[in-house]
């Protein structure tokens, strides 16, 4: 009994030694994230340029029944929507999986 019981103190010193270290940011990740912003924003302005080009589109060709224009225009105005919609949801995404990796 006394062995056993030695046996189940000494495991159970080795599980509670093991420190878990909270995370920290690497050197340099803030010049990271700078530039990390950098696309975020180049992307959230091409997003709105492609949406707004794509109004300009659209009324172009209904203006001059330029069936090809107007159509383009759409296509330009949905896949805006669409990007927008992808990057709205990018930083929950990541972050789900991001935290459920760690």
């Amino acid at each position: 009994m006394l062995l056993t019981h030695l046996l189940f103190e000494v495991q159970s010193w080795s599980v509670q030694t093991i420190p878990n270290p909270g995370s920290e940011a690497p050197p340099g990740s803030e010049a990271i994230e700078r530039v990390v912003g950098y696309l975020r924003w180049i992307a959230g302005v091409s997003v709105l340029g492609l949406f707004f080009g794509g109004i300009v589109a659209a009324t172009a060709g209904r203006l001059w029944d330029h069936h090809g224009s107007g159509r383009l225009g759409a296509r330009l105005i949905v896949g805006s929507l669409a990007l927008a919609l992808l990057f709205g949801l990018g930083y929950t995404l990541v972050s789900q999986f991001a935290g459920g990796a760690a």
